[in-house]
């Protein structure tokens, strides 16, 4: 069974390819230093996904082909993005990477720090007509995919210099926001159309940026034991998806904490995985644990808990909100601590339960 890093619970959907089999050797990441950087591609049907983490850029690059062309890069920090989608094509176009996307780190209007990428590609089949900029929380953009509305709040609009079209706005509590710039670089930019060169050829360079606090990775050589089987493919997607501060059920839709998946995930994994991201994952259930016990579901984080709160109180915080209507992570939970406090000997209780308390 095969999984990519696109559906929903896929944390868990890896586990068949990753947890236990012969001792995998040492090696390097892909494309990096030992442990600390990820560049790697994954082919979905019409989808092109690059993902890259390195130099404080966790980033998954999205190219869509087909009658309904878009572009899409999702941050883990925030669970934020940025997505431009494309009006529907006379015949499908294709997408094709050019330059792998690269850590692109710069400074908005104010001097504060934006993370993201910078990446080329190529567009044969045609030229593209834009329809919609969507810069915000990750959740916004997939409402926006599902039923094609955005919130007011978050309507951003374009500005063109030369060959180059870019959005930007802050977030809506001010804070550094979120940055999308296409240059077209062999082509024509017309107003809201990308027309390719008469010898056909569309080639444009794309910069996404996200002012969201980066999350801290957990390397490969520190989430993976000696146990675990060295299929890289699938070791990519999963380094890709842990972090220090939680697990993430699956990207790009779902680039954020979920109770359920993170428990499942400790529960199935944890032969394989090393004592540091047993308790990464069990720290980040108990940090989120309601006044009742219960566990988090689903968290609404960045720009998507503004949203919350300007819904709920009129206020503009973005103090994390929490979904606790799913009942079965609050009963998984004392079977998977005590797998790990008790039944595991590499069990470390003392160390654990006093970071999360």
């Amino acid at each position: 069974m095969h999984c990519s890093a696109l559906r929903s619970g896929c944390y868990v959907a890896l586990l068949c390819t990753v947890t236990l089999g012969a001792a995998a050797p040492a090696h390097a990441a892909a494309d990096g230093a030992p442990g600390q950087q990820l560049s790697f591609d994954v082919q979905e049907g019409r989808n092109l996904n690059s993902f890259l983490r390195a130099e404080g850029v966790a980033a998954h690059l999205v190219l869509r082909s087909g009658l309904d062309p878009r572009v899409l890069v999702a941050f883990p920090a925030g669970n934020s993005g940025v997505g431009l989608w494309f009006a529907h094509t006379d015949r499908p176009v294709s997408w094709k990477v050019l330059s792998r996307p690269r850590p692109t780190v710069e400074r908005d209007a104010k001097g504060r720090l934006l993370y993201g990428i910078t990446a080329k590609v190529s567009i044969t089949g045609g030229g593209l007509a834009i329809k919609q900029a969507v810069l915000s929380s990750v959740r916004v953009l997939r409402d926006y995919q599902a039923v094609g509305t955005v919130p007011p709040e978050v309507a951003v609009k374009s500005s063109q210099v030369g060959t180059t079209v870019t959005w930007a706005r802050n977030r809506l509590d001010g804070a550094a926001g979120y940055r999308l710039g296409l240059e077209v670089t062999h082509g024509a930019l017309q107003g809201n159309n990308i027309k390719a060169d008469p010898d056909g050829r569309l080639e444009v360079t794309l910069i996404a940026l996200s002012g969201e606090t980066p999350l801290t990775p957990l390397p490969e050589d520190k989430l993976l034991n000696a146990r675990a089987r060295p299929d890289q493919e699938s070791r990519n997607t999963l380094t890709f998806l842990s972090y220090r501060e939680k697990f993430l059920a699956g990207s790009w839709r779902f680039d954020t904490y979920f109770g359920r998946d993170t428990l499942m995930s400790v529960a199935l994994l944890m032969p394989a995985l090393t004592p540091a991201a047993v308790e990464a994952g069990l720290d980040s259930v108990l940090a989120r644990l309601s006044a009742k016990g219960e566990v988090a579901h689903e968290e609404d984080i960045g720009e998507y808990a503004i949203l919350d709160h300007l819904r709920t109180d009129g206020t503009r915080s973005d103090e994390p909100t929490y979904n606790y209507n799913m009942i079965d992570g609050t009963f998984m939970l004392a079977p998977v601590a005590r797998s790990w406090l008790l039944d595991d000997g590499r069990g470390r209780p003392r160390a654990s339960l006093s970071r999360a308390s």
